[in-house]
């Protein structure tokens, strides 16, 4: 009589095999991540690249670069960014004409204009404003107050200050508000300032919550002026602003980073004055008419779900990584385009 015998796995076996799995997919998941980060932190390098030619574009063009105001309302609030004037040079020229035929009279702006831009041009999502990494901005209607939109990764920047906005000329940055700017006017050298980096769009939370480090805490303008040189502050200065951002906010906001073609600092905007991904909230003094950040002293600085330090933009087109343990004094010379001091490295 022929003896016939079956093959197959034992439990016990099919238990080890199950464990074997199991620990090599431990082991592929961290390196498929760090892959796919790699992936996402390379597309927002080429967005801040394209964003950097847009400005050269714009410069070769003007001879300037735009400012990041331009009234199309009734109220200074209803305006719009430089990214609104960058449209024609990142592929988005019917955009910007849509946008052109409600500003047929710059000089008598009205409460209609900002109607349609905020509505609709406002309201818009780009690609080329948004980091892959990043989590999702707030859509426009989720947040009572309003104010949302389709989300915004990245800032121009005004430089070291304790300020925002409303400095006029004292901004020291390559980018202003009230007045013009031009590449002769960075006089430490386009290669050794920073023109933009990326910024975080607001957690979206309403009333008092506020959630770090996504949203801008606020305190009150008397920290913000007690700064001796409003242009350097100092660690100890900068933590007793972010300590009280913290822990005694005297508001908060969440729709920062939504929308790229609104004025206001953490929309289209930053500041060199803390180093990137700073320990302590995202600052600003007194609370806050419209949005975060649209008043006029904060500090804004750049912020990124990279690992480790955010991509920075320089004046001359290049981009760097910028480590969140760069010396706080390089980082608020790489801001100021005009301090004539050698630049540490970064």
């Amino acid at each position: 009589m022929r003896r016939t015998f079956r093959t197959g796995l034992t439990l016990v076996e099919l238990l080890v095999v199950i464990a074997i799995i199991g620990i090599l997919i431990a082991l592929l998941l961290p390196a498929v991540q760090a892959a796919r980060e790699a992936a996402r932190r390379s597309q927002c390098t080429n967005n801040l690249k394209q964003l950097g030619l847009g400005m050269h574009n714009f410069h070769d063009v003007y001879v300037k670069f735009p400012r990041n105001f331009t009234q199309v309302g009734a109220n200074a609030w209803e305006a719009v960014s430089a990214n609104y004037h960058l449209l024609p040079f990142i592929e988005q020229k019917p955009l910007y004409d849509q946008g052109q035929t409600y500003l047929t009279d710059a000089s008598t702006p009205n409460t209609a204009d900002w109607s349609w831009f905020y509505n609709n041009l406002m309201n818009t999502k780009l690609s080329a404003f948004l980091c892959p990494s990043a989590q999702a901005a707030p859509r426009r209607g989720t947040h009572p107050n309003g104010w949302d939109g389709p989300g915004c990764n990245y800032g121009w920047s005004t430089g070291s200050r304790v300020e925002t906005v409303w400095a006029g000329n004292r901004f020291n940055g390559m980018i202003a508000y009230q007045e013009d700017r031009r590449m002769a006017d960075v006089i430490d050298g386009l290669s050794n300032t920073l023109l933009a980096s990326e910024l975080l769009s607001g957690s979206g939370l309403t009333g008092g919550a506020a959630m770090y480090p996504y949203d801008i805490f606020y305190t009150s303008d008397s920290l913000f002026t007690a700064v001796v040189n409003q242009d350097f502050p100092t660690q100890a200065e900068l933590d007793n602003i972010g300590r009280a951002a913290m822990t005694s906010p005297s508001g908060s906001r969440s729709n920062n980073g939504t929308m790229w073609a609104w004025y206001a600092a953490a929309q289209s905007t930053l500041t060199t004055a803390a180093p990137p991904n700073w320990s302590w909230p995202s600052a600003g003094g007194n609370c806050c008419p419209g949005g975060a950040h649209d008043w006029g002293r904060g500090i804004i600085p750049p912020r990124s779900m990279h690992p480790g330090g955010v991509n920075a933009l320089l004046g001359d087109g290049s981009v760097r990584f910028v480590s969140s343990t760069v010396d706080l004094l390089t980082f608020q010379r790489l801001g100021n385009c005009k301090d004539r001091q050698a630049l540490g490295n970064f």
